[in-house]
């Protein structure tokens, strides 16, 4: 039981409140954005046609880390987003670069 007890408390810790802090962040200008796409849709693309940058060097299947202006948040959602969020958090999990 106090194994049980003890691996909740771990993931909650390390695996829920990140992914969580991540999911609300609201996009911050300047600051890398996740970008999530529908499973039928090439993120990239997406980023793309919304005149934004694909960051980093992997993607996930559904998302990637988009940079651009202001306004590419509302231009990515436009294009067929599912979901824009400040990739800031997502970026320093994925050990990427500080800049």
């Amino acid at each position: 039981m106090t194994r049980l007890i003890i691996g909740a408390a771990f993931l909650a810790a390390f695996g829920i409140g990140p992914a969580a802090a991540i999911a609300v962040a609201r996009p911050v200008a300047g600051a890398p954005l996740l970008v999530v796409t529908p499973p039928w849709v090439d993120p990239a693309a997406t980023v793309e046609a919304a005149g934004g940058r694909v960051i980093g060097l992997g993607r996930a299947p559904l998302a990637v880390l988009a940079a651009g202006d202001a306004e590419l948040a509302d231009r990515l959602l436009d294009a067929g987003a599912w979901l824009v969020r400040d990739g800031t958090g997502i970026k320093w999990m994925c050990g990427g670069p500080n800049g």
